[in-house]
């Protein structure tokens, strides 16, 4: 079960299922699309986003190329083993067959956990816990989410506010927030959302308000499927969809938001012209740029057969930064820019995977943490990113055995087979 983004990342992310084939390369939209649409006014409706901006078949980058060495050195988590953490004291050993714990969400030393609580009717019950990493006292959050078919992990969450927000999408939609001033969980609302809709994500777009986007379907195959991408935002005047894009099945969008801004990724048909547009929440358009590191990875056709492609999968904005993941079909596994916008420099990585703190993140966030799978040791290295563009290795997690989740000051690890609980500053 993979958890929200603003839930511990479940970072045994296992292999990527690539975009080959054209008639279900878009049913990825469901888990890392990003609606944007028209945001307010200033973002086009069209169906042709790039109408008026003609497309150069050699386009000069104004990104410099870098390339980090990423050293495979692991420090040594001795000291930062948190001994008075209990695994059993949460999850009894006679449910841990069924039943299990992992980290949902990071801030100011105070770690809020989550259990799994199999009811055998395909589907989990959801409980929370706090747990203070200075003193090791522990007290549980009030409220249950019942029969959580997908588990709560199946989005992103975003803290606002004061609380922790998170949605789930299957038919019927299900918003939920952990208040961390009453400690307390609930449902805030639920609704219908037709059945072709995908998965909610949610985002924190600053301090006091968040996002939540999913996409829709509509057509056939015969007539053409259509994609609609939805961008709503949350805040205390209530809520507004401030982005709404509709496209076809050979285009590509993604949005995501942070820090004020939200951040559009297109690409026209065929993996031509891929662009990052980033607005404010009022759609006026701040920055633009082409994006040919991303184009040549895109076109890069390797073993592919006629009806496969590689596909833009995600985009993540964070700081100064914007990470553009692409799905490369015939090696089963992503390569991903990674863009610091501010220095204009551009580094390519793969199996590259960012984890999100699921608090916005500012140019005064200093430490970002992202993880590598590596082939040769089929394990993950997680390392920390700084503004300056250096990588620092953090911890190596061997595959399907670790949780971590971070708050952009330290990193949490709950190693499952051992049942050992770190805290790891950065």
């Amino acid at each position: 079960m993979r958890l929200h983004t603003a839930i511990p990342v479940l970072l045994v992310l296992t292999a990527f299922l690539c975009a080959c084939q054209k008639t279900s390369s878009q049913n990825e939209t469901d888990s890392k699309a990003e609606p944007v649409t028209s945001i307010a006014t200033a973002v086009s409706t069209s169906t042709d986003s790039t109408a008026t901006e003609p497309m150069n078949p050699v386009v000069q980058s104004e990104f410099k190329l870098v390339q980090p060495q990423l050293s495979t050195v692991f420090p040594s988590l001795q000291e930062d083993l948190i001994r008075d953490f209990q695994y059993d004291a949460f999850v009894p050993q006679k449910d841990q067959q069924y039943d299990y714990l992992s980290p949902f969400f990071l801030k100011d030393n105070i770690l809020y956990l989550q259990k799994d609580i199999c009811n055998f009717s395909n589907s989990n019950d959801i409980v929370f816990y706090k747990y203070d990493l200075n003193t090791g006292k522990s007290a549980d959050i009030e409220g249950r989410l019942e029969q959580w078919q997908y588990g709560v992990g199946e989005g992103e969450c975003a803290y606002a506010d004061g609380r922790i927000y998170a949605s789930y999408a299957g038919g019927t939609t299900v918003h939920y927030a952990l208040d961390t001033e009453q400690d307390s969980v609930e449902v805030i609302k639920k609704g219908d959302l037709e059945d072709s809709a995908s998965f909610i994500k949610t985002y924190p777009v600053n301090d006091k308000e968040y996002v939540e986007t999913y996409v829709t379907e509509s057509g056939d195959e015969i007539n053409g499927i259509r994609y609609t991408y939805h961008v709503v935002l949350f805040s205390e005047t209530g809520e507004r969809e401030i982005a709404t894009k509709e496209y076809s099945r050979s285009e590509n969008y993604r949005y995501t938001v942070n820090d004020n801004k939200l951040y559009e990724y297109s690409q026209s048909e065929n993996g031509d012209d891929p662009r990052l547009r980033i607005y404010d929440l009022n759609g006026n358009l701040l920055e633009s740029y082409e994006l040919p590191e991303v184009s040549s990875l895109l076109k890069d056709r390797g073993n592919l057969e006629e009806n496969m492609e590689n596909r833009t999968s995600s985009i993540e904005a964070f700081g100064d930064y914007c990470l553009v993941t692409v799905d490369i079909c015939y090696a089963s596994h992503n390569k991903c820019v990674l863009y610091n916008l501010k220095d204009k420099t551009a580094c390519m990585l793969e199996n590259c995977f960012y984890q999100s703190p699921n608090i916005s993140v500012d140019s005064t966030v200093k430490n970002h943490i992202l993880s590598f799978y590596f082939d040769q040791t089929d394990s993950y290295g997680v390392y920390n990113l700084n503004n300056a563009g250096l990588f620092t290795p953090v911890l190596e997690l061997p595959p399907f055995d670790g949780y971590v989740v971070t708050d952009g000051a330290s990193l949490v690890y709950l190693n499952k087979a051992e049942k050992k609980l770190y805290h790891i500053g950065l």
